[in-house]
């Protein structure tokens, strides 16, 4: 595989020393075309043909760019045919255009697949950009870049050529633009796993882009092409070669957080375009394309602040959840325990609760025969079970190894009877995995009802006291 990249960069080197050297020959003109369009090609087989040896992702989104480059390679042939026989360029905008614009289109969806496949590695404890998010900060970074550039620049559309050709060559800058700084965005935020490939992406797109750049300028400027603007396609297309043939790395579930500096991408050229047009208009001269521009900027912006405060919201959620429910059994924990009971004393006005104690008898005989997986599943059931006994309105919470506390509001009116119903429920046989026979347990309960003022260790306490009661009665 090595030799094909030396081969293909002596080629480049060959070609770009005859391009710069002799660029009015029609045979120069000629060998540069045919070298951009075989590194062309070089770079559809290997995508293609590396696409096939992958699965998932890693096909995905070589296909795409295969696609992509495909799209680009029909259409550099038609230019190159175009250009050696008829000794003229290729009808634009035309067939050709439209072809050009699938490699912009291949390399966008090949970078959303890496961006989800990225993105599906995170925890759900994590924090970290979603693609959408990513796709938005380049849309806004980009969209900076063309006020400052209209700005600076002062663009007018006065050329002698017609306005679709010039509409034309600047959608080809602009979609460079947004391939560019997404593909840096993802090389700043994703995994390091995919950097190497995402790098050679990044090259290979600011050669492209840069002859893209220089014909828009041309021909909006109505100038004449320098004699090396062919050679950002043939270096482009060589660039992008290593990233098909880098050998992908094991994909390993990582935690990420979103970091300050990446909140402030979107804010950064928001300011800086905010900050020119305040200038023009204080200055007397306001620009009203530089206004529309910002107008766009600032609904980006605002989808992008949405969609990051959504994302934030159900990042707390989980958090929440993660803090005040026991992760084994999904029931409540001791802290949101505590805090009902904390409630139920700082409350104004007194609400009768009850607490019911429950200990399960002999697991840690059962955890020690058939091992803590199964220990595991017996206290995820012993929950369930529970639950099920009592109102919608009352707390299971579990507060040790096999100890839970049932909080009830308000207090049942025949408390013997639902603890005899508690205990039935919990003594029920119970099939663990991979065991043939059902193992049977029982639970000693203790009921205690809370009176006005009391604190709540001291409520614990009594209905501790009462389940020992139980336990001991049980052995005698």
């Amino acid at each position: 595989m090595r030799w094909l990249v030396a081969l293909w960069l002596a080629v480049l080197a060959v070609t770009a020393t005859v391009v710069v050297l002799t660029y009015a020959h029609p045979v120069a003109r000629f060998a540069d075309d045919l070298a951009a369009l075989a590194n062309a090609v070089v770079a559809v087989t290997a995508y293609a043909w590396t696409g096939c040896l992958h699965t998932g992702s890693e096909r995905r989104w070589r296909l795409m760019m295969a696609a992509g480059l495909g799209g680009w390679a029909v259409a550099h042939a038609m230019w190159t045919w175009h250009r050696a026989v008829n000794s003229e360029a290729v009808a634009v905008p035309g067939v050709a255009s439209v072809l050009y614009l699938l490699l912009p289109a291949g390399v966008f969806a090949a970078l959303l697949v890496i961006a989800r496949a990225d993105h599906a590695t995170l925890r759900i404890y994590d924090t970290a950009d979603p693609p959408r998010v990513l796709l938005l900060d380049g849309l806004i970074v980009v969209t900076s870049l063309v006020a400052l550039a209209c700005e600076v620049l002062a663009v007018n559309a006065g050329t002698g050529d017609s306005p679709a050709l010039v509409l034309l060559n600047v959608s080809y800058t602009v979609g460079d633009l947004v391939l560019i700084v997404l593909a840096l965005l993802m090389t700043l935020v994703l995994r390091s796993t995919w950097r190497p490939r995402l790098i050679w992406l990044v090259a290979g797109l600011c050669a492209i882009g840069a002859s893209d750049v220089t014909y828009a300028h041309s021909t909006v400027s109505d100038a004449t092409t320098p004699a090396a603007a062919e050679l950002g396609y043939t270096i482009g297309m060589a660039l992008l070669l290593p990233a098909a043939l880098a050998p992908p790395r094991s994909a390993t579930v990582q935690r990420r957080n979103m970091s300050l500096a990446m909140l402030a991408v979107a804010y950064i050229p928001l300011a800086v375009v905010l900050a020119m047009v305040v200038i023009n208009v204080a200055g007397g001269s306001p620009y009203p394309d530089v206004v529309y521009v910002l107008s766009v900027i600032i609904a980006l912006v605002v989808i992008r602040h949405v969609i990051t405060l959504l994302q934030l919201y159900r990042s707390h959620q989980r958090l929440a959840l993660a803090i005040l429910r026991d992760p084994l059994t999904g029931v409540a924990n001791r802290v949101l325990l505590a805090d009902l009971l904390d409630e139920a004393v700082s409350s104004p006005e007194f609400e009768e609760r009850g607490l019911i104690y429950v200990d399960l008898d002999d697991f840690k005989a059962v955890n020690d025969r058939f091992g803590h997986r199964a220990g595991d599943e017996l206290l995820r059931i012993a929950a369930q079970r529970l639950r099920r006994c009592v109102r919608e309105g009352d707390t299971v919470a579990r507060i040790g190894g096999d100890e839970f506390v049932i909080l009830l509001v308000p207090p049942p009116n025949d408390p013997e009877g639902l603890m005899q119903r508690l205990a039935d429920a919990v003594a029920e046989p119970v099939g663990l995995a991979g065991e043939d026979l059902p193992v049977w347990i029982t639970a000693s309960i203790g009921y205690h009802r809370i009176a006005p003022g009391q604190h709540p260790s001291d409520a614990l306490a009594h209905a501790d006291r009462a389940m020992y009661r139980d336990k001991r009665s049980r052995t005698n």
